[in-house]
């Protein structure tokens, strides 16, 4: 006795035709018998009709072409899918289940097709943002609402995290773009420039050292010889912080580390420390406008040239980015120019992000 079955497999249809004592491996994949779902709709469609002719009518062919059709599917998959009886066409039990599994692809087929339209025609999107934890509170409801409302039916996946783990996720193709302060520029990126952060110097308003502060053409800050607090505790940022990186270039280059250094991971907490003359840190400058305690911190600046980050938006080289994307950098630009502290600064017409 044969037995047939169809296994509906990731839009992939297959017959198999098993004994009462060994299975015998599929015999015909679906996608070799079908280019497209033709046949699949023209046995659904004589089974829902029951007629030659109704059938040929509503599928714009002639009946002569359709019986045809119908025959040389029956002889490639080696059984009868159809009893004629007379004009009327009735479904044998191995058509019942072909059509049961030609249904779901057609399903399939129609809502891919009208996914598909969707993303021709711009009505349906998905992008995924990253920024850093530390900017999100303030850029969030300016940019998402906005986002929201210029772009139909996108779906927004919006992350926040520290630099080094957003990185991570472009990466990965888990982002599209990504929001951040950056202080070097890397090949396998692309960088939309916004505005430029200067790294700062803090500590507590009281701390003897701010007596040697000076005044220099061409800083913001009163400027400051760093060497003078080899001896005091610093606030540091966590390694995969953007600010611990900023820092070490720093130290690097004025050529000391800190023997005494205190971890801390909120920036915030940190200028509280310092406002309380537990320690000193450094910070980029639009960050200062977060500072609680800022009326009791000195903010110096340090080296013998300013160094400046660069916030960008930030994705990979050669990727294709959702439309949405050049709408966030548009929204961008406008929360630039209403929302910005007055420690940030243009971005040079040199600068490696252009």
């Amino acid at each position: 006795m044969k037995i047939f079955c169809f296994s509906y497999d990731y839009g992939m249809m297959y017959l198999y035709r098993k004994t009462s004592v060994f299975p015998v491996p599929p015999l015909l994949s679906m996608k070799e018998i079908f280019m497209n779902l033709k046949e699949q709709l023209y046995v659904c469609t004589l089974a829902q009709t029951g007629s030659l002719s109704k059938a040929a009518q509503l599928l714009f062919i002639s009946q002569p072409a359709l019986s045809l059709y119908i025959s040389n599917l029956e002889k490639q998959l080696g059984i009868q899918l159809f009893d004629r009886i007379g004009k009327q066409f009735t479904l044998t039990y191995a058509g019942e289940l072909y059509v049961e599994q030609a249904k779901k692809m057609l399903a399939m087929k129609e809502t891919f097709d009208s996914k598909i339209s969707e993303l021709i025609n711009g009505r349906c999107e998905r992008l995924r943002v990253g920024i850093q934890s530390i900017r999100s509170a303030n850029m969030a409801p300016y940019l998402l609402p906005r986002l929201e409302s210029s772009c139909e039916r996108l779906k927004i996946f919006w992350k926040e995290d520290f630099y080094q783990n957003l990185e991570k996720m472009l990466l990965e193709d888990q982002l599209d773009v990504f929001l951040c302060s950056c202080s070097t520029p890397k090949k396998e990126f692309v960088y939309y420039p916004f505005f430029q952060d200067e790294v700062v110097f803090f500590t507590g308003a009281n701390h003897p050292m701010g007596k040697y502060a000076q005044k220099r053409p061409g800083f913001n800050f009163p400027w400051i010889d760093l060497s003078l607090f080899k001896d005091d505790r610093f606030l540091m940022a966590h390694e995969w912080q953007s600010i611990y990186k900023n820092s070490k270039q720093v130290l690097d280059t004025v050529g000391f580390w800190p023997c005494n250094i205190f971890t801390v991971q909120r920036l915030n907490t940190m200028a509280g420390l310092a406002a309380g003359g537990f320690g000193v840190g450094f910070t980029q400058s639009t960050y200062l406008a977060e500072f609680p305690h800022l009326s009791e911190l000195n903010i110096y600046s340090i080296l013998e040239k300013p160094l400046y980050t660069t916030f960008c938006a930030v994705y990979k080289k050669g990727k294709t980015l959702p439309l949405s994307t050049e709408i966030l950098i548009h929204l961008m630009e406008q929360y630039v120019q209403q929302n910005l502290c007055p420690w940030s600064y243009p971005v040079p017409k040199n600068s490696p992000f252009r």
